[in-house]
């Protein structure tokens, strides 16, 4: 098995990695596509060029950064060459997240979640993207910013934007 650059505070093997980062992948690859499908793709992809492109990882900054760049790449490719296809209106299925909780927790923010889902899906792809690494997955601006290959002046523009779009949208529940 193949194993990254030995530091103690990284996973080890490719095993590690993908039980370390795979959930984080899905939910941006998810948060980008709207689409539970194209979001394992993205997970699939993403860990099928990580494996590939392992030996070569140089060890510059945070494994995690690498692996987020890699998934983010995968889903904005998929985001365009599903633009580019002709797609039947009444084929279109809505997908929803899969329950990480108990059903009563489930059942509790359904609502909540739907309006979330429906706010985020009014923001761009790069303000969603930015939003999604930041405040869900919980990277630094500055791994943002080399995430998505963007300043850190330009990350937080973008999350002003998707705050503010979020904060009006949900303001019912802000109250």
């Amino acid at each position: 098995m193949q194993t990254t650059k030995d530091t103690t505070d990284q996973p080890r093997t490719v095993s590690e990695l993908f039980d370390a980062f795979a959930n984080a992948t899905y939910t941006l690859g998810y948060r980008i596509l709207r689409d539970s499908h194209l979001a394992e793709d993205v997970v699939q992809e993403t860990f099928i060029k990580v494996i590939r492109s392992l030996p070569s990882y140089r060890g510059e900054g945070p494994i995690a950064g690498w692996i987020y760049r890699i998934g983010y790449r995968e889903a904005i490719a998929i985001s365009r060459r599903r633009r580019d296809e002709v797609t039947d209106p009444e084929s279109a299925t809505f997908a929803t997240l899969p329950a990480r909780e108990s059903v009563e927790e489930s059942v509790m923010t359904q609502d909540l979640l739907a309006r979330l889902d429906a706010a985020m899906a009014e923001l761009s792809e790069p303000v969603r993207a930015t939003f999604t690494l930041r405040d869900i997955q919980g990277l630094s601006t500055k791994d943002v910013a080399g995430v998505l290959e963007i300043s850190e002046s330009a990350v937080k523009m973008r999350l002003a934007r998707a705050r503010e779009a979020l904060r009006v949208q949900l303001k019912e529940y802000l109250e």
